[in-house]
């Protein structure tokens, strides 16, 4: 079968000339600006190479590229230019962006040639992402079949940053008390609700799992008890809820703090009762489940607030744990980086790694998506790298952390302050108002700022302010 390639290029008997030297030996695809081109690699998931002019009025050949690579990952990408830009060109390449680029007047043996190299490396990387597909299929599959088990010893970080909270994890999975973890977005809150399970007597049972913040009232009520047929418009058949899916085993509610007001009283009921109807029905059922909670808002701030029940609050509060953010554990980055290296090498068949320039940068980097950050900016660099990946190959602001700043001193220099300077005198400032107005109580300081105590505690030993 024919591989499907897309020319672009705002001469159109440049088209022409393109399609009729490779009508036989491709499905060719045409386009006649970046915008029409985009829409084609939309409408199009199997292109399997994208050709493309760099001078274009509107949207230059690299900026479409690179915006088509957002769309379709998988295809390969060449320039064809009468310019020697190279300097752009090679950026672009070692970008990820451009396989390769050929100078007009492009010879058509010449140029079916790089496109013949470039389409077997698609299809090559296709078959590994489908054998890839099958084996991830399978152990799915497997792990229906035979449940999960989640311990410590799948926790990266377990002996090292995360030592202490996988103690409190021991001790409280023997028991049923509702625990409530606290953490930043993507600092794995979900994993340590897996090992709380995976680690307790209900193991053998279900963990289900429910987003709070992905749902609107009427529909997370449902979601969570379920309903009767014929409750509301669109109640065709009668519907278990969480609770009762969960039966025997522990539901997961993330972002709990989201919950709207007249679903955290019913919530209230159940776990303090173990008991709750259906939406539209009349019979009492029992839930015999373990609730793990999890949440990255201040919920003391959201009870001052009036958004978030008191009696609530104390009833999922039993057993807090707090993970602390990834700039906070900085022992665990090296570890991580090399587990996400080799998991998406294997994920993509690539064996690529990562030089000692590039994991310096990666540890002085303060990671503010935590460790989903961390996961995204490897496994792009790992797809889009080849061999041993460089500073360059990673979408990370590292001049952020070139700057030097001088520990206990807040002067500004005498020189012109850069925006950078400007941001850290800011941040500065307000957590030394904070400690200010809460008379030098820490805990009460982050209350004011609605952070957790250790993130403060981080903080302002950063910014020299204790």
């Amino acid at each position: 079968m024919k591989q499907r390639i897309l020319y672009v290029d705002d001469d159109r008997a440049n088209l022409d000339t393109f399609q009729r030297a490779f009508r036989f030996d491709y499905e060719v695809l045409t386009a006649e600006s970046g915008p029409a081109g985009l829409e084609i690699v939309q409408k199009n998931p199997d292109i399997a190479l994208i050709v493309a002019d760099q001078r274009m009025p509107g949207m230059k050949g690299i900026e479409f590229l690179e915006k088509s690579m957002a769309i379709n990952p998988h295809a390969q990408r060449l320039m064809l230019t009468a310019f020697t830009d190279v300097e752009a060109l090679l950026g672009a390449i070692q970008k990820g962006h451009v396989y390769d680029y050929i100078v007009k007047p492009w010879d058509p043996d010449a140029l079916k040639g790089i496109m013949n190299k470039a389409i077997a490396i698609y299809e090559d990387r296709m078959e590994r992402i489908k054998q890839l597909m099958v084996a991830r299929s399978e152990n799915e599959s497997l792990k229906t079949m035979v449940g999960a088990q989640y311990d410590v010893a799948h926790i990266v970080g377990a002996d090292d940053g995360l030592k202490s909270i996988l103690e409190q994890v021991k001790k409280v999975a023997g028991t049923d008390s509702t625990v409530l973890i606290r953490g930043e977005s993507g600092t794995g809150k979900e994993l340590i609700a897996h090992a709380v399970h995976g680690m307790s007597g209900r193991s053998k049972g279900p963990l289900v799992k429910l987003n709070c913040a992905a749902l609107s009232e009427g529909v997370l009520e449902s979601e969570l008890f379920g309903h009767e047929k014929g409750a509301f418009t669109g109640a065709v058949q009668e519907k278990k809820g969480r609770f009762e899916i969960a039966h025997g085993g522990t539901l997961f509610l993330d972002e709990i703090g989201d919950l709207p007001e007249a679903v955290q009283v019913k919530l209230l009921r159940v776990i303090q009762e173990r008991e709750f109807e259906r939406v539209g029905g009349t019979e009492t059922k029992r839930a015999d489940v373990r609730l793990v909670a999890a949440t990255h808002q201040p919920l003391e701030k959201l009870v001052e607030a009036g958004k978030f029940r008191e009696d609530l609050f104390y009833r999922i509060n039993v057993v807090p744990i707090e993970i602390p953010p990834l700039r906070e554990r900085s022992g665990d980055i090296d570890k991580l980086v090399a587990h996400f290296c080799a998991k998406f090498n294997a994920e993509t068949g690539k064996n690529v790694s990562v030089s000692d320039e590039a994991k310096k940068l990666l540890l002085a980097y303060e990671w503010p998506g935590n460790v989903r950050e961390l996961a995204n900016v490897i496994e792009r660099a790992v797809i889009m790298g080849e061999g041993v990946l460089m500073p360059q190959d990673f979408t990370v602001d590292f001049n952020a952390i070139t700057r030097q700043v001088q520990k206990g001193s807040l002067e500004k220099a005498d020189e012109a302050v850069t925006v950078l300077e400007s941001i850290h005198d800011e941040a500065a400032s307000k957590l030394a108002d904070a400690i200010r107005k809460a008379n030098g109580n820490i805990s009460e300081a982050a209350r004011i700022l609605g952070v957790p105590r250790s993130t403060l505690v981080y903080r302002f030993k950063k910014y020299g302010i204790v």
